[in-house]
């Protein structure tokens, strides 16, 4: 009975602890956020957009909503870093979503967005800045982009 009862454990522990260590695996090749470092010196807006086809991005304002609205989670203020603006949009890796369909980094001047109606800003396109980084470019500058305004 000791032997058999100590068996068990031994299978419990294995069981609970492959499965723990192999997540651990994966949650180190898995970005769901990027952090975003604001060295220019303006306020800004920024957020990630996973285009469905190329005309997608020229129309992002159609897909989500002025950004103003809440500038808790997507603004960025002159010389300070967020970990929260660049969120993944569909709650997966952005290894996957990099491989797959690509992203793209919108950058918006803050005075921008919170003075010009969102569709305006749409449909003159008036993006600071549009960034689409690959997979090698995020991996190497280890999951940061750092805005210059240049």
């Amino acid at each position: 009975m000791y032997k058999n009862m100590k068996r068990l454990n031994f299978l419990i522990i294995i069981f609970v602890w492959l499965p723990c260590t192999s997540s651990q695996c994966d949650k180190e090749k898995c970005h769901k956020r990027i952090e975003f470092v604001n060295n220019s010196p303006k306020d800004i807006y920024t957020c990630t957009f996973i285009p469905r086809k190329p005309t997608d991005t020229l129309e992002f304002y159609k897909w989500f909503p002025n950004l103003a609205r809440s500038p808790h989670q997507y603004k960025v203020k002159s010389g300070e870093k967020s970990s929260y603006a660049l969120v993944s949009q569909r709650k997966s890796c952005f290894e996957n979503e990099i491989s797959v369909s690509g992203f793209v980094i919108y950058v918006f001047d803050a005075e921008v967005l919170e003075t010009v109606p969102w569709d305006t800003v749409g449909k003159y396109y008036m993006v600071l800045r549009t960034i689409r980084p690959t997979l090698e470019e995020m991996q190497r500058n280890n999951w940061t982009i750092t805005f210059t305004g240049e």
